[in-house]
C-alpha cells in the first residue's frame, strides 16, 4: 500500500519563521485560527480559545496585554499546543521553565523549536535512516514510525520526570537553606 498522502502532509507541513509570526497584537479567537492554520492536518493538535485562555491562567506565557497576543506569546501557545500532544501540560510548564531558566530568549527558543521539529518530521519522508533497517512496504514503514514515537516519547517521559525530580529537589535545599 504506497501511501503518499502521508508524505505529502509532512512534507507540506511547516510553522512559520519567527519573524512571519504576527506582532501586531491578535485576538484570542486570531490566535486559535492563526495557530490550528498550519496545525490544520493534525486534528489532535488542535487549539481552542478557552484552551489558551487556560494556559494564560496557568501563567505558562507572560500575562496577555489588553486582550491582545504579542509575538512571543504566539511563539509560546504554538510550543504548548505541538509539545502537550506528545507531553503532559506539566511536563510542558516545566520545559517552558528550563528554557526560561537558561536565559532563552522565546525567539531564539522557537527558532530552534522550529528547525528540529522540520527536521524530525523530514524524517518520515525522506530516506530511512542508514543505521535502521530498511522497511520493505509502507504497512512496516508505518510501523517503524509508530515504534520511533513511541520510542520519543518514551525518552522525553522520563528526562521530564528526572528533570522535574531534580528541580524539586533543588527547590527543597533552597527552601531548607531560607528557613
Amino acid at each position: 500500500m504506497e501511501n503518499t498522502a502521508i508524505k505529502d502532509k509532512l512534507n507540506a507541513f511547516e510553522l512559520p519563521a519567527y519573524e512571519e509570526i504576527p506582532d501586531v497584537g491578535l485576538y484570542l479567537e486570531q490566535v486559535a485560527r492563526y495557530i490550528n492554520g498550519p496545525l490544520a492536518e493534525f486534528p489532535e493538535m488542535k487549539v481552542t480559545p478557552s484552551m489558551i485562555s487556560n494556559y494564560a491562567k496557568a501563567k505558562l506565557f507572560e500575562r496577555v496585554n489588553k486582550k491582545t497576543y504579542s509575538r512571543e506569546q504566539i511563539a509560546t501557545v504554538f510550543f504548548i499546543t505541538i509539545a502537550k500532544s506528545v507531553l503532559s501540560i506539566e511536563y510542558v510548564r516545566t520545559a517552558l521553565v528550563l528554557f526560561r531558566s537558561k536565559n532563552y530568549s522565546i525567539q531564539k527558543g522557537y527558532e530552534y523549536f522550529h528547525r528540529e521539529l522540520q527536521n524530525a518530521v523530514s524524517v518520515f519522508y525522506e530516506s530511512p535512516v542508514k543505521r535502521s533497517s530498511a522497511a520493505a512496504t509502507e504497512d512496516e514503514k508505518m510501523l517503524k514510525n509508530v515504534c520511533t514515537a513511541i520510542a520519543h516519547k518514551m525518552y522525553l517521559e522520563r528526562y521530564f520526570e528526572i528533570l522535574q525530580n531534580t528541580m524539586n529537589e533543588t527547590e527543597e535545599k533552597h527552601s531548607k537553606k531560607d528557613k
